[in-house]
């Protein structure tokens, strides 16, 4: 094991959670004064809405402590009234889950319970009176009571400021409320401090459990305190617990401003309260704003653009940000967290992460998090290694410590093959392979409830998942093929660098089974039933055998192969003559399905737009991709085109703006479009790369491209060769260029022996 980063230090000792400042020993820039964090909180043109939040946390923070809507909802800009402000939430995420704790400042006493009639402890605001900005949120209620909220990793810190008038202060900690379903809670009231828990779960539906437990302290003397539940608010009360439990402190008329400090863990109440002592030891709510503050210039830092204009530049690091969000910070200050098994475990000198949106960010944002930040990436793949070995097998979608089994495919070893192939190495490596090939192999893997590889004893007999009719399991068959093959893949690639020759020959011929479900007839992916038969009435725009998509966008998913595909349907000519059709408009979502068209608000779309390079037109994947950062991503509150998926779609738009993609899962290198900034540099461990666009974003096609002066024969380039230089230029043009004929590579396996 290498020497911990001064980085990984901070974040176990979790003062501030502040990074690695960015190689230069410059003042650091306010580039956090470019982030908007009211972005993707509305509904935009696609009808789906991103799903973002604008309340205060830290990079990848445990605390994430944001307004709520009154009828439990996704967050939206627009909207005018909140039942509170919960602690713990996620960030563009297709289900709700979360949103613990919610606490509400109020005129006035407790006298009915709030769970009983909750519309009575809700508060209206107008959008315009809310601000926010990294770490932190503020808004002035309707009531006259401003709140302002800051953010430590795993704590925050409220400022609360009354109007000046004869009412009493209240402050509800309503524990009966949250983004699912609430399942049990305990509550403690005593002086100054308010402590207990919350258990929940079910996220989209699913079987997981959590239990998050807070620890809340004011700076002031209640003037009296109490609890409630559904039937009745208990005066006095000290303790309470049940389904709809919470508690009050109520303040005199005379008391102007309140703070409040909160720590949560998923371990103790005791540790909640260490997490909040260690991180935000005084009660200073300027400190703790500024330390956010400094945290997200920090992090946000690691990549400088230069040029374009300002809202060019807003829309930039808004996307960086919503990058940096998840996975979350699980473990505590004092490393303990709770496993997959239930038990408590110490993390060592590094952090558990937990909240992996695995089908989401391993196709673009778990590379962007590894060469920005190598070592917080090794503790990410360390944390998934954990989950397997505590909970049975590696997870699909593990919130908190428990598995939730939320779409499809066995998206852990794509993420754990891309953090090691794009620079995060410092995790077990043999422990991570191990985990992989048993679920990979073994139909009988589970990671807690839920089968890691659904549908596996099928894929292994006949090379494909069959789709059986009123079978859970194997509903989108032809998906889950895909994504087993691109696992798969992934597998051979961590395989062949750890030295495994013979694991990653036979997974490399494993990822070939995409072409067990490719029809020469149609020249589409298509799903196939137990007789081996394609399921019939097909359409490109069918849904049939795909999970959110269809054959027109799922034929394009075997990005380790992209010669393979363009050959099968037809060749270069042909496929530019599909892609063209595929690009001619932006795929809707209809309610009942989709076009045969790009949809971005997607995952298996996003790396269609660079299919262009291996056909020898990759002028139209530089048209396409700067359409696509034109159009669809905005500085507005709709402007991110569907759920961000806890920053999947917004790394999405940071790569596209670099002229750079990781299109290959497993391999360390990206695939070539014209940036969007005339400059940016990336501070990626052991040096500054400077991509260098001269004329732009003016000029949008690429004429040719040097690596310190010395010219590439294809789009693109490997990790290795961008660590060893120090400019990465494009040389544009305002008309489209074939100058560059090379192709990037592909990796078929070998032919069947």
């Amino acid at each position: 094991m290498r020497t911990i980063t001064k980085a990984r230090l901070w974040i176990a000792v979790a003062i501030t959670f502040l990074f690695v400042a960015s190689t230069n020993g410059q003042a650091q820039a306010d580039v956090a004064s470019h982030v908007d964090p009211f972005i993707g909180t509305s509904t935009n043109w696609i009808q789906d809405v991103a799903n973002t939040l604008p309340g205060a946390t830290v990079p990848f923070g445990m605390l994430y402590w944001s307004p709520d809507r009154v009828d439990g909802n996704f967050y939206k800009f627009e909207g005018t009234t909140t039942r509170g402000f919960s602690l713990t939430h996620l960030s563009g995420p297709g289900c709700s889950v979360f949103g613990d704790v919610p606490i509400l400042p109020i005129l006035g006493s407790v006298d009915v319970p709030p769970p009983q009639q909750p519309e009575v402890y809700q508060a209206s605001y107008k959008p315009e009176e809310q601000s926010a900005q990294p770490g932190y949120y503020a808004v002035q209620l309707a009531s006259g009571i401003e709140v302002q909220l800051a953010a430590a990793a795993r704590s925050g810190i409220a400022h609360l400021n009354y109007p000046e008038n004869n009412e009493l202060r209240t402050i509800i900690v309503d524990l009966s409320r949250n983004l699912t379903r609430v399942d049990g809670t305990e509550i403690r009231v005593q002086g100054k401090t308010v402590t207990g828990s919350v258990e929940s779960g079910e996220f989209c539906g699913a079987e997981n459990h959590y239990r998050l437990y807070f620890s809340l302290r004011v700076n002031q003397q209640p003037e009296s305190l109490g609890t409630f539940d559904e039937l009745k608010v208990r005066p006095g009360s000290g303790s309470w617990g049940g389904l709809r439990a919470g508690g009050y402190l109520t303040f005199s008329s005379k008391v102007e401003t309140v703070e409040v400090k909160v720590g949560i863990s998923y371990v103790s109440v005791e540790n909640a309260a260490l997490n909040m002592e260690r991180e935000i030891p005084g009660w200073d709510f300027a400190d703790t704003k500024n330390a956010a503050r400094a945290a997200w210039n920090d992090a946000l830092g690691h990549i400088e653009v230069q040029g374009g204009t300002d809202t060019q530049q807003k829309i930039f690091y808004t996307a960086l940000y919503h990058s940096l969000l998840h996975p979350s910070v699980f473990s505590d200050v004092n490393g303990e967290y709770l496993g997959f098994d239930g038990r408590v475990h110490r993390a060592g000198k590094r952090v558990q992460y937990a909240n992996f949106s695995g089908w989401d960010i391993y196709r673009c944002q778990v590379q962007l998090i590894a060469i920005l930040f190598p070592g917080i990436a090794s503790d990410m793949a360390q944390s998934l290694v954990a989950d397997a070995e505590q909970g049975g097998g590696l997870p699909i979608w593990p919130v908190a410590n428990d598995e939730s089994g939320v779409m499809v495919g066995d998206p852990s070893d794509l993420i754990l093959s891309n953090f090691y192939a794009f620079g995060a190495q410092d995790f077990d490596t043999r422990a991570a392979l191990k985990a992989m090939v048993k679920g990979a192999d073994n139909p009988e893997s589970h990671a807690r409830l839920y089968a890691e590889r659904p549908g596996l004893a099928s894929y292994l007999k006949s090379g494909y998942v069959a789709q059986q009719e009123g079978v859970s399991s194997s509903a989108g068959a032809a998906a889950v093929t895909l994504e087993n093959a691109n696992a798969d893949f992934a597998i051979a690639k961590l395989a062949e660098a750890l030295g495994e020759a013979d694991i990653a020959q036979r997974f490399l011929l494993r990822s070939a089974n995409w072409r067990h479900i490719f029809d020469p007839e149609t020249k589409y992916i298509r799903a196939r039933d137990e007789r081996g038969n394609f399921l019939p009435d097909f359409s490109p725009a069918k849904t049939d055998g795909f999970v959110e998509g269809n054959a027109a966008q799922y034929t394009w998913m075997v990005p380790y192969d992209l010669a393979g595909i363009v050959e099968a349907v037809g060749g270069p000519d042909a496929a530019i003559v599909r892609l063209d059709d595929y690009f001619s408009e932006y795929g809707r979502w209809t309610g009942s399905g989709y076009t045969a068209h790009f949809f971005i608000s997607n995952e298996p779309s996003f790396g269609d737009p660079w299919i262009y390079n291996w056909t020898g037109s990759a002028w139209r994947t530089q048209e396409v991709v700067r359409k696509s950062l034109s159009d669809l991503f905005l500085d507005s509150p709709g402007g991110i085109p569907g759920n961000d998926d806890l920053g999947a779609t917004s790394a999405w738009a940071v790569w596209g703006s670099l002229g750079l993609y990781p299109e290959i899962p497993g391999v360390g290198g990206w695939t070539l479009n014209t940036p969007a900034f005339p400059k940016a540099t990336l501070h990626m461990g052991r040096g500054a790369l400077e991509i260098r666009a001269e004329g732009g974003p003016a000029k949008a096609y690429i004429e040719g491209v040097t690596l310190d002066g010395k010219p590439i024969s294809n789009f693109w380039v490997e990790r290795k060769q961008l660590r060893a230089v120090s400019h990465l230029d494009f040389a544009l043009s305002e008309r489209a260029s074939n100058s560059i004929r090379g192709v990037p590579p592909s990796f078929p396996p070998p032919p069947a022996k």
